[in-house]
């Protein structure tokens, strides 16, 4: 299962990363070597150890379908065994040892009575145990049931603790590069709070996935609302404009989706136009849609615009 916080840590330090080789040498908001190092060792190893959790995940969800299957097979061979002991001639037991065997067996008043998984798992338990102190051979489950149940308790026993989520140690792998990622972002956010009398109004902060900060009543609380209007797409600009902010939004991205891709942001704008390769450039010959989206200052991104298609070409 996808972890929104891991989702998010690793859009922001790609964000970070990309914004930052566009910058120069002298601009202020370029990062200092060893930070953006930090950002890019931080990142990769989040998303390192974030897959590792969905080996663990899927780990569980197997020992568990395993358990389930086990338990399920112990049941029927449960009645197998009340079968047994209920078909043995008169001949070969007596009723008082017959109802004796059941309850020793974990046949409650000799009456099959209801399962539920721990039942299931104590009566093979018991089975296991009771059946070679049983005095008559007779009377004892045949060996081959007796073996079947043992090989499903064991299934049982060797998968209670993967379900359970074993030792959590690739969880908290994760969990704590997670920390180191926020650490590492948050020290950034404030590298660009720094680079600029703005502060945290700083309009650059939107442009790595941060809140920028308005005064209060320059933003109408809320979902950013809909784009009214056909965006347009400047081929030679290589940047979308939108007829009007839309309401409750503090700023625009610019999402692209290449043909066979996968949708990613492509610019941020405090204004109604957007560049489509502020973080990277379009790839010659490719077939793409261009959309706009609104974004309150919580982050909050408002409907999709009507999406544009454009080609780029191949060549000067």
């Amino acid at each position: 299962m996808a972890n929104k916080k891991v989702q998010e840590q690793a859009e922001k330090g790609e964000l970070i990363i990309a914004v930052d080789a566009t910058r120069a040498v002298d601009d202020p908001h370029k990062l200092p070597a060893y930070m953006l190092a930090l950002v890019i060792a931080r990142l990769a190893d989040l998303l390192l150890k974030d897959l590792a959790t969905f080996t663990t995940e899927g780990d569980r969800a197997t020992a568990s379908a395993k358990i389930r299957a086990a338990l399920d097979e112990l049941r029927a061979l449960h009645a197998e065994g009340y079968n047994f002991i209920n078909g043995l001639l008169r001949s070969v037991i007596s009723a008082p040892d017959r109802l004796g065997l059941f309850i020793s067996l974990g046949w409650e008043s000799g009456e099959i009575g209801d399962f539920d998984d721990a039942r299931i798992e104590s009566m093979a338990n018991r089975a296991i145990a009771v059946t070679p102190d049983i005095a008559n051979p007779a009377h004892r489950y045949p060996a081959a049931l007796l073996d079947a149940i043992a090989a499903q308790l064991l299934i049982v026993n060797t998968n209670q603790t993967i379900a359970a989520g074993g030792t959590l140690a690739a969880t908290d792998a994760r969990d704590l590069a997670l920390e180191l990622m926020e650490a590492i972002t948050e020290r950034v956010r404030h590298h660009y709070c720094a680079a600029s009398d703005l502060r945290a109004k700083n309009p650059e902060l939107a442009r790595i996935g941060f809140r920028v900060t308005h005064d209060s009543g320059e933003v109408t609380p809320g979902n950013p609302g809909p784009i009214v209007g056909t965006p347009l797409y400047d081929t030679i600009q290589k940047k979308i404009t939108i007829p009007a902010m839309p309401e409750r939004s503090a700023f625009i991205c610019g999402y692209r989706q290449a043909v066979g891709g996968v949708p990613e942001p492509a610019g941020v704008s405090n204004t109604t136009t957007v560049s489509v390769v502020q973080f990277s450039p379009l790839v010659p010959g490719t077939t793409y849609e261009f959309w706009v989206v609104g974004v309150n200052d919580d982050g909050d991104e408002g409907p999709e615009s009507e999406h544009v298609t454009h080609v780029e070409p191949v060549g000067p």
